[in-house]
């Protein structure tokens, strides 16, 4: 089992629990210990075509060649909940200078886990990087 899928194994308890928490349109992300203080939130809704919304923003994550030696930009990643699923890169996440950044995003997935990791590109096609926020998104 590749470390990636390991991570995103270990995380999804921490994960659903986070969600169960939070509101019903809103949920937190898990961090990974390699940021411990990073705080994360994912609103989530479904737009007029029927595709699912993403706003996530994110608190305190310091840059990503501090996070992951070669890293230069932390991506935004989708992948479905079926086992033979592909990840989707959703873009990039900028990080500003006070360790803030946010993302709008949509797919059209209704039930996937969502995730960030630090790549040496933006143009990433998979993960290469730890996943360091996490949650799972189950929409109706």
């Amino acid at each position: 089992m590749n470390t990636h899928r390991f991570m995103i194994m270990m995380l999804t308890v921490a994960g659903l629990a986070a969600w169960a928490c939070a509101g019903p349109n809103e949920l937190r992300l898990t961090s990974s210990p390699d940021i411990p203080g990073a705080q994360s939130t994912a609103k989530i809704s479904t737009n007029d075509n029927g595709n699912t919304k993403i706003d996530l923003v994110v608190e305190h994550l310091a840059s990503p060649e501090r996070v992951d030696p070669g890293a230069t930009t932390y991506v935004v990643w989708v992948r479905g909940n079926e086992a033979e699923a592909e990840p989707q890169n959703l873009g990039q996440l900028k990080i500003g200078d006070d360790e803030k950044g946010s993302i709008s995003a949509t797919t059209t997935l209704r039930s996937f886990d969502l995730y960030i990791t630090a790549e040496p590109t933006q143009l990433s096609t998979a993960p290469k990087g730890k996943t360091l926020l996490y949650t799972t998104v189950a929409m109706k």
